[in-house]
């Protein structure tokens, strides 16, 4: 056994008070050791003489001594302790589904206590809060491959509530988590959508690409979902594969209307204007503004513009979109003013594209939107 010394002077002469449970140094006085538990066991007597052991037991873990009586160890245990006790037990199931580790166990264990003195269970459902702590235990320990809509699927639970109680989670606990790394998840994806030899060659692509975006500030405030969804569609058509918008939605848990906003935002950056060839091998080193804030300065501009136009006594330009129905009108009398010649003038205006489109082959870029399907440019 080491014998402890004093913190201040150094010495070795260490006194207890066995009543008081405290040790202080001989030599300064110092309090070495308080509230000090004792392991020895002694026994005493009751008001009949039986012979009885004094103390109480305190399991491991535990902040409370266990309570004695006629029941045994049934019902000893305090209600918090109980609380505890079967949370971890659905801890180490779903760990043992999602192939967790035993070190994610113990942190989401420890989360799940300090939820419970803070009383933050109280009022929730207990399972929601044990698919938190297990999440925010995934990404204090690096272990990224895993997104609170995974918890969601197995658990069967909304994963809005979970979304929610994460962030009240957080904020109670004081946690500070790292950002979600969107390419830890490529890997994951890729293997989904069933690329076979060229999987290690999409997902090369398509980190690229989670690369670039961030670059161009795009996955800021974003879920990665959608993130990895864009780079992956890209990187398919990038290596021909024909993978639909519906398919990688699928995969990825995401609206196809996030999916196509990623790709617009891609698509108004001076990468999206590259060829294939030229993306692979030229980095940009240039960025642009946040979308969100590239779209509120344009709102600022048009608001501006327009009220510079009205105090000048014109009328304000019409946003786009205004007047389709009347455009429509006016488009279908036309195509019935046409006669029979029409057929020819549709072949020639064809012929012409295809010429003009031959003659810019070369200088086409890596995105183009073209009735609503996105064609990758190689």
């Amino acid at each position: 056994m080491v014998c402890p010394t004093c913190t201040d002077c150094g010495g070795t002469v260490i006194e207890y008070d066995v009543a008081a449970g405290n040790g202080f140094c001989v030599r300064c006085g110092t309090v070495v050791e308080e509230n000090t538990i004792v392991n020895e066991i002694a026994f005493g007597e009751t008001s009949s003489g039986a012979a009885m052991v004094q103390g109480s037991y305190v399991a491991q873990g535990a902040s409370h001594a266990r309570m004695s009586g006629p029941y045994g160890n049934r019902g000893s245990n305090e209600s918090r302790e109980q609380t505890i006790a079967n949370a971890t037990k659905k801890i180490q199931s779903i760990a043992a589904i999602m192939r967790l580790s035993e070190q994610v166990c113990l942190s989401a264990t420890r989360l799940y206590t300090l939820a419970v003195e803070h009383k933050f269970t109280k009022g929730r459902k207990g399972i929601n809060v044990v698919a938190v702590c297990l999440y925010v235990a995934c990404r204090q320990k690096e272990t990224r491959n895993y997104m609170l809509i995974d918890f969601s699927d197995l658990l069967q639970v909304n994963v809005f509530e979970l979304g929610h109680t994460y962030l009240q989670l957080v904020q109670t606990l004081n946690l500070r988590l790292p950002l979600v790394d969107p390419s830890h998840y490529i890997s994951r994806f890729a293997a989904l959508l069933e690329f076979g030899e060229e999987t290690h060659r999409v997902a090369t692509d398509a980190i690229r690409l989670v690369q670039r975006f961030d670059r161009d500030w795009m996955t800021r405030g974003r879920r990665p979902a959608g993130i990895c969804g864009a780079a992956l569609l890209l990187a398919a058509r990038m290596n021909h594969f024909r993978r639909s918008v519906e398919e990688i939605v699928q995969v990825v848990k995401i609206a196809d209307t996030t999916l196509k906003k990623r790709l617009e935002e891609f698509k108004n950056t001076p990468s999206g204007a590259l060829t294939l060839a030229d993306f692979r091998t030229v980095w940009l080193e240039d960025e642009v503004d946040p979308p969100a804030y590239t779209k509120g300065r344009e709102k600022e501009e048009a608001d501006k513009l327009a009220a510079e136009q009205e105090a000048v006594g014109t009328e304000p330009q019409k946003k786009k979109g205004k007047g389709k129905k009347k455009g429509k009108e006016r488009k279908n009398k036309r195509k019935r003013k046409r006669g029979e010649g029409e057929g020819e003038g549709m072949v020639i205006m064809f012929q012409m594209q295809t010429l003009t489109r031959k003659a810019t082959l070369t200088a086409r870029p890596l995105l183009c939107h073209h009735s609503n399907l996105w064609i990758l440019r190689s």
